[in-house]
Protein backbone atom coordinates (compact mmCIF):
# COMPACT_ATOMS: atom_id res chain seq x y z
CA UNK A 1 0.00 0.00 0.00
CA UNK A 2 1.05 3.44 -0.73
CA UNK A 3 0.95 6.11 1.92
CA UNK A 4 -0.61 9.06 0.42
CA UNK A 5 -0.58 12.69 2.40
CA UNK A 6 -2.15 16.17 1.03
CA UNK A 7 -1.99 19.21 2.95
CA UNK A 8 -4.14 21.93 2.74
CA UNK A 9 -4.14 25.44 4.91
CA UNK A 10 -5.09 28.20 3.23
CA UNK A 11 -8.83 27.79 1.89
CA UNK A 12 -9.40 25.00 -1.50
CA UNK A 13 -11.60 23.11 0.57
CA UNK A 14 -13.32 21.47 -2.62
CA UNK A 15 -10.09 20.83 -4.39
CA UNK A 16 -8.63 19.15 -0.87
CA UNK A 17 -12.00 17.00 -1.52
CA UNK A 18 -11.09 16.15 -5.19
CA UNK A 19 -7.66 15.45 -4.47
CA UNK A 20 -8.80 13.01 -1.71
CA UNK A 21 -11.30 11.38 -3.59
CA UNK A 22 -8.55 10.70 -6.57
CA UNK A 23 -6.13 10.03 -4.37
CA UNK A 24 -8.32 6.91 -2.16
CA UNK A 25 -7.82 3.98 -4.39
CA UNK A 26 -8.13 0.07 -3.29
CA UNK A 27 -3.78 0.84 -3.14
CA UNK A 28 -3.60 3.63 -1.33
CA UNK A 29 -3.81 4.88 2.10
CA UNK A 30 -4.62 8.70 2.57
CA UNK A 31 -4.12 11.31 5.15
CA UNK A 32 -5.50 15.03 5.12
CA UNK A 33 -3.23 17.20 6.58
CA UNK A 34 -5.57 20.26 6.93
CA UNK A 35 -7.45 22.99 9.81
CA UNK A 36 -10.91 22.33 11.23
CA UNK A 37 -12.21 25.25 9.50
CA UNK A 38 -11.30 23.15 5.90
CA UNK A 39 -12.53 20.05 6.98
CA UNK A 40 -15.52 21.24 7.83
CA UNK A 41 -16.49 22.70 4.03
CA UNK A 42 -15.36 19.54 2.84
CA UNK A 43 -16.17 16.69 4.91
CA UNK A 44 -20.25 16.48 4.87
CA UNK A 45 -18.82 14.87 0.72
CA UNK A 46 -17.04 12.31 2.20
CA UNK A 47 -19.19 9.44 2.19
CA UNK A 48 -16.61 7.14 4.08
CA UNK A 49 -14.76 9.30 6.59
CA UNK A 50 -13.57 6.34 8.17
CA UNK A 51 -11.44 5.84 4.85
CA UNK A 52 -8.82 8.65 5.40
CA UNK A 53 -6.60 9.40 8.41
CA UNK A 54 -6.67 13.24 9.22
CA UNK A 55 -4.62 15.53 11.04
CA UNK A 56 -6.14 19.13 11.98
CA UNK A 57 -4.45 21.94 12.64
CA UNK A 58 -4.74 23.24 16.32
CA UNK A 59 -6.40 26.43 16.78
CA UNK A 60 -3.66 27.70 19.08
CA UNK A 61 -0.49 26.02 17.24
CA UNK A 62 1.49 28.06 14.79
CA UNK A 63 2.04 27.25 11.23
CA UNK A 64 5.46 26.24 11.54
CA UNK A 65 4.63 23.73 14.40
CA UNK A 66 1.94 22.66 12.26
CA UNK A 67 4.22 21.72 9.45
CA UNK A 68 7.08 20.51 11.86
CA UNK A 69 4.09 18.22 12.62
CA UNK A 70 3.43 17.16 9.13
CA UNK A 71 7.20 16.61 8.42
CA UNK A 72 7.46 14.59 11.04
CA UNK A 73 4.64 12.55 9.98
CA UNK A 74 5.41 12.76 6.53
CA UNK A 75 9.37 11.09 6.90
CA UNK A 76 7.85 7.91 9.54
CA UNK A 77 5.06 6.82 6.61
CA UNK A 78 4.27 9.18 4.06
CA UNK A 79 5.29 7.78 0.54
CA UNK A 80 4.41 10.88 -1.56
CA UNK A 81 3.04 13.82 0.14
CA UNK A 82 0.73 16.75 -2.46
CA UNK A 83 1.09 20.13 -1.18
CA UNK A 84 -2.28 21.99 -2.16
CA UNK A 85 -1.57 25.59 -1.91
CA UNK A 86 1.35 27.57 -1.30
CA UNK A 87 0.97 31.44 -1.80
CA UNK A 88 2.86 33.21 -3.68
CA UNK A 89 3.64 35.95 -0.74
CA UNK A 90 6.55 36.54 1.83
CA UNK A 91 3.60 36.18 4.09
CA UNK A 92 3.74 32.59 3.54
CA UNK A 93 6.75 31.44 1.64
CA UNK A 94 9.06 31.49 4.73
CA UNK A 95 7.09 28.63 6.51
CA UNK A 96 8.88 26.55 4.14
CA UNK A 97 11.91 26.99 4.31
CA UNK A 98 12.47 24.63 6.97
CA UNK A 99 9.81 22.18 5.62
CA UNK A 100 11.82 19.36 3.87
CA UNK A 101 10.72 15.84 4.15
CA UNK A 102 12.13 12.82 3.30
CA UNK A 103 9.09 11.85 1.38
CA UNK A 104 8.59 12.40 -2.61
CA UNK A 105 6.19 15.67 -3.17
CA UNK A 106 4.37 17.44 -5.52
CA UNK A 107 3.23 20.97 -5.52
CA UNK A 108 -0.06 22.33 -6.75
CA UNK A 109 0.45 25.74 -8.51
CA UNK A 110 -2.46 28.29 -9.06
CA UNK A 111 -0.86 31.11 -10.88
CA UNK A 112 1.73 29.92 -13.09
CA UNK A 113 3.45 33.14 -13.45
CA UNK A 114 3.92 33.83 -10.39
CA UNK A 115 5.51 30.39 -9.57
CA UNK A 116 7.35 29.89 -12.65
CA UNK A 117 8.24 33.40 -15.07
CA UNK A 118 11.47 34.25 -13.97
CA UNK A 119 11.29 38.07 -15.42
CA UNK A 120 11.14 41.04 -12.53
CA UNK A 121 8.16 42.82 -12.53
CA UNK A 122 7.87 46.00 -11.83
CA UNK A 123 4.44 48.53 -10.76
CA UNK A 124 5.32 51.90 -9.61
CA UNK A 125 2.17 52.68 -8.26
CA UNK A 126 2.55 49.33 -6.23
CA UNK A 127 6.04 49.63 -4.80
CA UNK A 128 5.75 47.50 -1.34
CA UNK A 129 3.87 44.81 -3.35
CA UNK A 130 5.90 44.98 -6.24
CA UNK A 131 9.03 44.66 -3.55
CA UNK A 132 7.17 41.39 -2.18
CA UNK A 133 6.77 40.10 -5.40
CA UNK A 134 10.65 40.23 -6.37
CA UNK A 135 11.14 38.72 -3.09
CA UNK A 136 8.80 36.03 -3.37
CA UNK A 137 9.71 35.02 -7.14
CA UNK A 138 13.32 34.47 -5.61
CA UNK A 139 12.10 32.69 -2.51
CA UNK A 140 10.31 30.23 -4.75
CA UNK A 141 12.78 29.76 -7.39
CA UNK A 142 15.86 29.20 -5.01
CA UNK A 143 14.57 27.27 -2.20
CA UNK A 144 10.52 26.40 -2.56
CA UNK A 145 10.69 24.98 -6.42
CA UNK A 146 13.79 22.86 -5.66
CA UNK A 147 12.26 20.97 -2.46
CA UNK A 148 9.67 19.54 -4.87
CA UNK A 149 9.54 16.30 -7.59
CA UNK A 150 6.74 18.16 -9.82
CA UNK A 151 3.69 20.14 -9.59
CA UNK A 152 0.17 19.72 -10.43
CA UNK A 153 -1.69 22.08 -12.73
CA UNK A 154 -5.07 22.39 -14.47
CA UNK A 155 -5.17 20.63 -17.62
CA UNK A 156 -5.32 23.58 -20.23
CA UNK A 157 -1.95 24.93 -18.52
CA UNK A 158 0.63 22.54 -19.27
CA UNK A 159 0.83 23.17 -22.95
CA UNK A 160 1.64 27.21 -21.80
CA UNK A 161 4.68 25.77 -19.32
CA UNK A 162 6.19 23.33 -21.90
CA UNK A 163 6.15 25.81 -24.36
CA UNK A 164 7.79 28.63 -22.69
CA UNK A 165 9.96 25.84 -21.01
CA UNK A 166 9.23 27.21 -17.38
CA UNK A 167 9.82 24.07 -15.49
CA UNK A 168 12.33 21.19 -16.35
CA UNK A 169 11.12 18.63 -13.58
CA UNK A 170 7.71 16.63 -13.98
CA UNK A 171 3.98 18.59 -14.95
CA UNK A 172 1.32 16.60 -14.05
CA UNK A 173 -2.74 17.73 -14.78
CA UNK A 174 -5.93 17.45 -12.47
CA UNK A 175 -8.97 19.59 -12.46
CA UNK A 176 -10.06 20.98 -9.37
CA UNK A 177 -12.86 19.13 -9.84
CA UNK A 178 -14.34 15.35 -10.72
CA UNK A 179 -17.56 14.92 -12.62
CA UNK A 180 -20.33 14.00 -10.51
CA UNK A 181 -22.98 11.87 -11.69
CA UNK A 182 -25.14 12.79 -8.77
CA UNK A 183 -25.04 16.20 -9.49
CA UNK A 184 -26.34 16.23 -13.45
CA UNK A 185 -29.65 15.81 -13.11
CA UNK A 186 -32.07 16.49 -16.27
CA UNK A 187 -33.66 20.18 -16.29
CA UNK A 188 -37.51 19.89 -15.74
CA UNK A 189 -38.59 19.31 -18.98
CA UNK A 190 -41.74 20.64 -18.38
CA UNK A 191 -40.25 24.28 -17.50
CA UNK A 192 -39.81 25.80 -21.28
CA UNK A 193 -37.14 28.39 -19.75
CA UNK A 194 -33.54 28.22 -20.22
CA UNK A 195 -31.90 28.58 -16.88
CA UNK A 196 -28.55 30.56 -17.22
CA UNK A 197 -26.10 30.88 -14.40
CA UNK A 198 -23.12 33.23 -13.70
CA UNK A 199 -21.59 30.97 -10.96
CA UNK A 200 -19.24 32.88 -8.69
CA UNK A 201 -18.83 36.18 -6.25
CA UNK A 202 -19.70 39.01 -8.51
CA UNK A 203 -15.92 40.89 -8.56
CA UNK A 204 -14.70 43.62 -11.10
CA UNK A 205 -11.25 41.67 -11.95
CA UNK A 206 -13.02 38.31 -12.96
CA UNK A 207 -15.81 38.43 -14.99
CA UNK A 208 -17.81 41.82 -17.29
CA UNK A 209 -21.33 41.56 -15.58
CA UNK A 210 -22.00 45.09 -16.92
CA UNK A 211 -21.87 43.49 -20.27
CA UNK A 212 -23.56 40.06 -19.50
CA UNK A 213 -26.70 42.28 -18.09
CA UNK A 214 -26.86 44.89 -20.83
CA UNK A 215 -26.95 41.20 -23.38
CA UNK A 216 -29.43 39.78 -21.07
CA UNK A 217 -31.79 42.88 -20.35
CA UNK A 218 -32.04 42.97 -24.59
CA UNK A 219 -32.74 39.39 -24.43
CA UNK A 220 -35.32 39.68 -21.75
CA UNK A 221 -37.15 42.77 -23.99
CA UNK A 222 -38.14 39.95 -26.55
CA UNK A 223 -37.73 36.50 -24.56
CA UNK A 224 -38.74 36.95 -21.10
CA UNK A 225 -41.12 33.67 -21.26
CA UNK A 226 -37.93 31.68 -22.89
CA UNK A 227 -34.76 32.42 -20.37
CA UNK A 228 -33.72 33.50 -16.93
CA UNK A 229 -30.63 34.26 -15.07
CA UNK A 230 -29.36 33.72 -11.69
CA UNK A 231 -25.95 35.40 -10.86
CA UNK A 232 -24.70 32.92 -8.21
CA UNK A 233 -22.20 34.44 -5.87
CA UNK A 234 -22.84 37.70 -3.45
CA UNK A 235 -21.27 40.85 -4.46
CA UNK A 236 -17.56 42.56 -3.50
CA UNK A 237 -17.09 45.59 -3.12
CA UNK A 238 -18.38 48.89 -4.81
CA UNK A 239 -18.42 47.42 -8.16
CA UNK A 240 -20.52 44.42 -6.48
CA UNK A 241 -22.93 46.59 -5.10
CA UNK A 242 -23.57 48.44 -8.36
CA UNK A 243 -24.21 45.59 -9.97
CA UNK A 244 -26.87 44.15 -7.96
CA UNK A 245 -28.42 47.78 -8.28
CA UNK A 246 -28.56 47.21 -12.21
CA UNK A 247 -29.90 43.73 -11.28
CA UNK A 248 -33.10 45.43 -9.27
CA UNK A 249 -33.81 47.56 -11.92
CA UNK A 250 -34.15 44.73 -14.27
CA UNK A 251 -36.38 42.78 -11.88
CA UNK A 252 -38.29 45.79 -11.32
CA UNK A 253 -39.58 45.24 -15.29
CA UNK A 254 -40.69 41.77 -14.32
CA UNK A 255 -37.80 39.91 -15.56
CA UNK A 256 -36.98 36.29 -14.35
CA UNK A 257 -33.44 37.38 -12.92
CA UNK A 258 -32.20 35.86 -9.68
CA UNK A 259 -29.49 37.53 -7.51
CA UNK A 260 -27.51 37.17 -3.67
CA UNK A 261 -27.14 40.15 -1.75
CA UNK A 262 -24.86 37.99 0.52
CA UNK A 263 -22.39 35.22 0.34
CA UNK A 264 -24.37 31.78 -1.73
CA UNK A 265 -24.38 28.85 1.29
CA UNK A 266 -23.17 25.73 -0.50
CA UNK A 267 -26.36 24.12 -0.71
CA UNK A 268 -27.95 26.57 -2.05
CA UNK A 269 -24.66 27.11 -4.68
CA UNK A 270 -24.91 23.27 -5.83
CA UNK A 271 -28.97 22.89 -5.88
CA UNK A 272 -28.95 26.19 -8.54
CA UNK A 273 -26.52 24.84 -10.58
CA UNK A 274 -27.75 21.34 -10.70
CA UNK A 275 -31.06 23.14 -12.00
CA UNK A 276 -29.40 25.18 -14.41
CA UNK A 277 -29.54 24.50 -18.21
CA UNK A 278 -26.29 26.79 -19.42
CA UNK A 279 -23.24 27.94 -17.50
CA UNK A 280 -22.93 31.51 -18.49
CA UNK A 281 -19.31 33.12 -17.52
CA UNK A 282 -18.51 36.42 -18.88
CA UNK A 283 -15.00 35.57 -17.85
CA UNK A 284 -12.27 38.44 -17.92
CA UNK A 285 -8.86 36.71 -18.59
CA UNK A 286 -6.32 38.89 -17.23
CA UNK A 287 -5.73 38.80 -13.82
CA UNK A 288 -3.49 39.00 -10.90
CA UNK A 289 -2.34 36.56 -8.58
CA UNK A 290 -1.43 38.34 -4.72
CA UNK A 291 1.59 39.94 -6.39
CA UNK A 292 1.78 42.62 -9.53
CA UNK A 293 2.18 39.74 -11.90
CA UNK A 294 -0.61 39.28 -14.38
CA UNK A 295 -2.04 35.91 -15.07
CA UNK A 296 -4.33 35.00 -17.93
CA UNK A 297 -7.51 32.23 -17.24
CA UNK A 298 -7.30 29.60 -19.26
CA UNK A 299 -3.56 30.39 -20.09
CA UNK A 300 -1.58 30.45 -16.63
CA UNK A 301 -4.37 30.00 -14.16
CA UNK A 302 -7.91 27.73 -14.65
CA UNK A 303 -11.33 29.10 -15.17
CA UNK A 304 -13.72 28.24 -12.50
CA UNK A 305 -16.47 28.34 -14.46
CA UNK A 306 -14.86 25.32 -16.97
CA UNK A 307 -15.16 23.47 -13.51
CA UNK A 308 -18.30 23.95 -12.50
CA UNK A 309 -19.14 22.91 -16.02
CA UNK A 310 -17.18 19.28 -15.56
CA UNK A 311 -18.80 18.89 -12.32
CA UNK A 312 -22.29 19.65 -13.03
CA UNK A 313 -22.20 18.21 -17.11
CA UNK A 314 -23.11 21.37 -18.23
CA UNK A 315 -22.83 23.53 -21.80
CA UNK A 316 -20.79 26.92 -21.15
CA UNK A 317 -20.81 30.20 -22.93
CA UNK A 318 -17.53 31.90 -22.76
CA UNK A 319 -15.98 34.59 -23.95
CA UNK A 320 -13.85 33.54 -27.18
CA UNK A 321 -10.70 34.25 -26.06
CA UNK A 322 -10.40 32.12 -23.07
CA UNK A 323 -8.64 28.91 -23.89
CA UNK A 324 -10.56 25.82 -23.23
CA UNK A 325 -9.50 21.71 -22.65
CA UNK A 326 -10.03 19.98 -25.97
CA UNK A 327 -12.38 17.89 -24.01
CA UNK A 328 -15.06 20.53 -23.91
CA UNK A 329 -14.98 22.11 -26.77
CA UNK A 330 -17.90 20.46 -28.82
CA UNK A 331 -19.78 21.49 -25.43
CA UNK A 332 -18.90 25.05 -25.14
CA UNK A 333 -20.13 27.66 -27.11
CA UNK A 334 -17.70 31.27 -27.48
CA UNK A 335 -18.54 34.85 -27.99
CA UNK A 336 -16.46 37.76 -28.89
CA UNK A 337 -18.62 40.78 -28.69
CA UNK A 338 -22.15 41.23 -27.03
CA UNK A 339 -24.12 41.02 -30.13
CA UNK A 340 -22.55 37.73 -30.60
CA UNK A 341 -23.41 36.45 -27.31
CA UNK A 342 -27.44 38.04 -28.24
CA UNK A 343 -26.88 35.82 -31.19
CA UNK A 344 -25.75 32.51 -29.80
CA UNK A 345 -28.87 32.62 -26.84
CA UNK A 346 -30.98 33.59 -29.39
CA UNK A 347 -30.07 30.62 -32.11
CA UNK A 348 -30.45 28.25 -27.95
CA UNK A 349 -34.15 29.76 -27.94
CA UNK A 350 -35.24 29.13 -31.74
CA UNK A 351 -33.79 25.67 -32.31
CA UNK A 352 -34.34 23.38 -28.90
CA UNK A 353 -33.11 20.62 -30.72
CA UNK A 354 -29.35 21.88 -30.83
CA UNK A 355 -29.38 23.07 -27.21
CA UNK A 356 -30.20 19.59 -26.44
CA UNK A 357 -27.48 18.27 -28.79
CA UNK A 358 -25.06 20.29 -27.03
CA UNK A 359 -26.81 19.32 -23.55
CA UNK A 360 -26.39 15.60 -24.52
CA UNK A 361 -22.21 16.64 -25.71
CA UNK A 362 -21.59 18.52 -21.82
CA UNK A 363 -23.19 15.33 -20.75
CA UNK A 364 -20.61 13.32 -22.60
CA UNK A 365 -17.37 15.50 -22.38
CA UNK A 366 -17.81 15.29 -18.25
CA UNK A 367 -16.91 11.53 -17.98
CA UNK A 368 -13.52 12.59 -19.40
CA UNK A 369 -12.92 13.49 -16.23
CA UNK A 370 -14.94 10.84 -13.98
CA UNK A 371 -13.59 10.20 -10.56
CA UNK A 372 -12.32 6.53 -12.39
CA UNK A 373 -10.75 7.98 -15.21
CA UNK A 374 -9.33 10.87 -12.63
CA UNK A 375 -8.02 7.69 -10.49
CA UNK A 376 -6.56 5.45 -13.48
CA UNK A 377 -4.59 8.40 -14.47
CA UNK A 378 -3.12 9.25 -10.61
CA UNK A 379 -2.28 5.62 -10.68
CA UNK A 380 -0.67 5.31 -13.82
CA UNK A 381 0.98 8.77 -14.47
CA UNK A 382 1.40 10.24 -11.34
CA UNK A 383 1.98 7.05 -8.30
CA UNK A 384 3.65 4.64 -10.86
CA UNK A 385 6.25 7.39 -12.30
CA UNK A 386 7.19 9.58 -9.02
CA UNK A 387 9.32 7.01 -7.74
CA UNK A 388 11.93 7.89 -10.49
CA UNK A 389 11.41 11.54 -10.51
CA UNK A 390 14.69 14.11 -9.59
Amino acid sequence: MKEIGILEFHYHSMFLYTMARICKTKDTNVTLFTTNKIFSLMEKYLERKDQYNILLKEEDESINSFLKRVERICNEKIDLLFVNTIQETCKDLPHYFRFNPSCKMILTIHNVNAFLNKKITINIKKPFRTLDTILSSIIIQRIVLPKFNGIVVYPSIKDYIIVNKMYSKEVFTLPFTFYDKTKSTEVDKQDKKIKFVVAGAIEKQRRDYDLALDAFENLFNKFHNDISLCLLGGPIGSYGQQIIRKCKKIKEKGYDIQFFEEFVPEETFSKILMESTVIFSPTKLETRGLGVIKEEYGVSKASGALSEAIQNAKPSIVPSELKIMKELRSSTLSYDSQEKLENIIEVLIADRKKLEDIKKEACKNSKHFSLDVLQKYFTDEILNNIDNAS
